[in-house]
């Protein structure tokens, strides 16, 4: 048995008395049983903080990429809000929903805090692999390092309709339905820090955030919703944090055109390793389109291979194409006669 000096000692661990919110009540308290273990045999989860207070900086956390911007032009016609976050507390978390009345600390003005359907969101290639793309704008104080704040969780959930409630910060889903990308999904306490400093001001835009597209489901009628929670590790001292998308990609683009010569067979195309589908043009070149530009060499495309189903495979660096190329690719040998 624990003596009363270890029980005192054990209240304080960040899991002891842990509770559970659903539609803003508390419930029974998240229970956690104790157990002894050996020290070799323990394994501790190593937590990650991408630390996003400098311009310009990049880094991915569990398959999303996250991008420090510059100051982004947000307006009617260019952005749509979608949840509007605002408290006086330190910690302030909320998701998107047409429910009412609100679980957490959203805006309820409908022009701020709604539903969000798939289809809404732009698409964008980052370095062979197509992402949705999403704005963050924080507001703290700019004096110092209040000025700060960190993102501390943020979830993303996909539905079939528009109006879902009842977040469980226990279980972590919402209405039931089990995140489909998660920041820190084996509690090792992943977390974004970020300075609202860099962009002064509301209304400017601070974070891109560049999550898979693969996560989603190709159904662009069903809906979204983005639960985040900020001020855990460095606490809200300002206005409101408010997540948005763009009418059309936000983040700089390029296009990219290729000729192959040397073969006429059929062709399969990579960009850095991942296999993509470019568009054909009626002069037999080839484009591939919305390929993010800006994000820093980790996260540039490098190379575009390709490959022949006759045998052949040519690799060319496209970092200094200019946005044209030639790819020279032999037919290789034929391919083997069928079995008859």
């Amino acid at each position: 048995m624990f003596s009363a000096s270890w029980i005192k000692w054990l209240s304080f661990l960040p899991f002891a008395n842990k509770s559970c919110s659903v539609n803003n009540k508390q419930q029974t308290p998240c229970r956690t049983t104790l157990t002894v273990e050996t020290l070799e045999d323990r394994w501790v989860p190593s937590a990650a903080t991408l630390d996003l207070s400098a311009a310009g900086v990049t880094g991915a956390v569990n398959g999303a990429i996250f991008h420090q911007i510059d100051t982004q032009p947000t307006g009617t016609g260019v952005i749509d809000s979608f949840v509007r976050l605002q408290s006086n507390a330190s910690v302030e978390q909320g998701f998107n929903t047409t429910a009412r009345k609100l679980q957490f600390d959203e805006n309820n003005s409908p022009q701020f805090t709604r539903a969000l359907q798939l289809g809404d969101v732009p698409k964008i290639n980052i370095g062979g692999v197509v992402y949705r793309e999403f704005l963050l704008d924080i507001n703290e104080s700019n004096a110092g390092t209040d000025s700060q704040l960190s993102l501390d969780e943020m979830r993303f959930y996909v539905g079939s309709v528009g109006n879902l409630t009842g977040y469980d910060s226990c279980t972590h889903k919402l209405a039931g339905l089990s995140a489909v990308y998660d920041l820190d999904p084996t509690g090792s306490d992943n977390w974004l820090k970020l300075d609202a400093g860099l962009n002064p001001g509301s209304g400017k835009g601070d974070l891109m955030v560049y999550v898979p597209y693969s996560v989603f489901g190709g159904n662009a009628n069903s809906f979204l919703y983005l639960y985040s929670k900020f001020g855990v590790n460095i606490g809200n001292n300002g206005g409101f944090e408010e997540w948005a998308h763009g009418e059309s990609t936000l983040t700089a683009t390029t296009s990219i055109t290729v000729t192959v010569t040397g073969s006429t067979c059929p062709l399969t195309f990579y960009l850095n390793g991942n296999q993509v589908v470019p568009t054909i043009n009626p002069d037999g070149t080839y484009t591939f389109d919305n390929i993010a530009v800006g994000l820093g060499d980790e996260f540039s495309l490098h190379t575009i291979t390709v490959k022949s189903s006759c045998g052949a495979t040519a690799t060319q660096d496209i970092t200094n194409s200019g946005g044209e190329l030639t790819i020279n690719l032999d037919n290789g040998p034929p391919p083997p006669p069928p079995i008859l």
